[in-house]
């Protein structure tokens, strides 16, 4: 059996169904006190971090936060179960775990969603005249953005709530959206980020905690918008102009800049095509500046295109442990491996698929080896290395999580790269994600967890909640110019 690399994130959802074959939302909810213990009793099944990593003291610490949650829980009705639930999957500080939310609607309740909306008088001369007004007093989140066909003006409410901004449609994405319309609306948390609510094209709705990264990236989870407009001298061409999760490439002299804000697989033909149509500049460059701030993940083999010019010839060690992955064994654990690692012709014709499932079904509640001595060797082949006296740079914060933190860590023994920046997100110990069912008769939310652990003596060399560090730090929000900085340290950098 060739089993997929462990850092390959793949959204599935018990018995295989996308999320557009989920079935239609139903905002009729269940009492919030029996879907939390529900999600509980997932959460202690499935996922690994829990079985590692609640223990002795933890355990204690984690049956009061528990007890604290369902007094809130027998209280909370509607929407206030969701922020109950989040809590509680919030409290192991995983990337990974997440609370799914169904937005499928049928075609009556988009049109009466629709007649409900919210609208503001507003046009793009006047939210432009506005910004420019009250430009250097602006809060990050107010501008223009875009995704793909949506545009919105993201300005501050007028009923005087405080920090609240609404996201104003200004060029719609369907035919039933309207400009005026009000797409989103934030509010601005302590720490920077925001609590929003966002509508999808067909009015479906979802809860958000949103965040801004290299000032031109708004990122809720699942979603990217770009900033138009006001940007920075020192951030254009960071985002593309029609679609944010796009890789973008700028030359300055001899430095080439590769902005990339997502591992999504689907933008590897857009990245392989800028590294093909700029070979020779990439050749000849002296400075390789990867911008990864930001990144929402994907799969990692997105950017292999991009390792001959990362890599060196002399290899440092890797900057994490490294051992055998191992997974899981319940019984949606067991789902997910049957439809995940089966090969084309199907489960019986992949025997190192069987030894894994009779594995896990000997050994309920543990974790088990992912492969074992009779599996074929999953080594990935050595980098092809372009030769050329070059530096690379790799910019990251707390946004660069999961297959762009593979990227980095491979990345990392190139005797050729610095890291600069804050610590990633940590989202490699536990990776691979599944969706499951959770409430007994709602379908508005489901449980997201990932499946394949790194290795069997975790917490020991992980880095969840630690993420991982750069060679040098740099607080971007103090950083007027952060392309610039990193160009002026890499001709501090020894060659390599």
């Amino acid at each position: 059996m060739v089993l997929m690399p462990i850092h390959l994130m793949m959204l599935l959802l018990a018995g295989g169904a996308g999320p557009s074959r989920l079935p239609i939302a139903s905002d009729t909810l269940g009492r919030c006190a029996d879907d939390l213990d529900r999600l509980v009793k997932k959460v202690e099944q499935n996922y690994a971090g829990f079985l590692l990593e609640v223990t002795g003291p933890g355990r204690a610490e984690f049956e009061r936060h528990h007890a604290r949650l369902r007094s809130r829980a027998r209280a909370a009705v509607g929407d206030a179960c969701f922020f109950v639930l989040r809590d509680l999957i919030d409290y192991f500080h995983d990337p990974h775990l997440f609370i799914y939310q169904n937005t499928d609607l049928d075609t009556g309740e988009t049109a009466r969603r629709a007649a409900a909306v919210q609208t503001v008088d507003l046009t793009e001369a006047s939210a432009r005249r506005d910004l420019d007004a009250r430009q250097g007093r602006l809060d990050p989140l107010e501008g223009i953005w875009r995704d793909r066909g949506l545009r919105v003006a993201i300005v501050p409410a007028r009923n005087g709530a405080k920090d609240r901004l609404l996201a104003v449609v200004l060029t719609a994405d369907t035919s039933i959206w309207k400009p005026g319309a009000v797409r989103a609306t934030f509010v601005r948390r302590d720490d920077g980020s925001y609590n929003g609510e966002v509508y999808e094209a067909n009015y479906g709705r979802r809860i958000v905690r949103g965040e801004v990264y290299k000032r031109v990236l708004l990122r809720f989870s699942p979603g990217i918008w770009g900033k138009e407009y006001p940007v920075e001298e020192a951030d254009r061409g960071l985002v593309d102009p029609s679609d944010a999760h796009r890789p973008t490439l700028l030359i300055r002299g001899r430095t080439v800049v590769l902005s990339i804000p997502s591992h999504d697989p689907s933008y590897k033909r857009a990245l392989d095509s800028l590294i093909r149509e700029n070979a020779a500049q990439l050749s000849t460059a002296t400075k390789l500046i990867l911008d990864l701030r930001g990144n929402e993940g994907g799969s990692s083999f997105m950017t292999n295109g991009l390792m001959p010019y990362v890599m060196s010839d002399s290899l440092r060690p890797s900057p994490l442990p490294d051992g055998p992955a191992v997974i899981l064994s319940s019984e949606d654990q067991i789902r997910y491996a049957t439809r995940s690692f089966a090969s084309p012709g199907g489960v019986d014709s992949s025997p190192g698929l069987q030894r894994l499932l009779a594995r896990m079904r000997a050994n309920p509640g543990k974790l088990v080896p992912l492969a074992d001595s009779l599996d074929p060797p999953d080594d990935e082949p050595r980098d092809s290395v372009r030769p050329g006296l070059r530096k690379v740079g790799l910019l990251v914060d707390r946004g660069t999580v999961s297959a762009a933190e593979a990227f980095l860590v491979r990345a990392m023994r190139s005797r050729r790269v610095t890291v600069f920046g804050e610590a990633t997100g940590g989202a490699l110990d536990y990776q691979s994600v599944s969706i499951v069912r959770f409430q007994a008769s709602g379908k508005r939310w489901y449980f997201g967890y990932p499946t394949i652990t790194a290795r069997a003596d975790l917490p020991k060399g992980g880095i969840k909640g630690r993420g991982v560090q750069p060679n040098i730090r740099i607080e971007w929000s103090r950083e007027p110019d952060p392309i610039g900085r990193v160009e002026r340290e890499l001709d501090r950098v020894a060659w390599p």
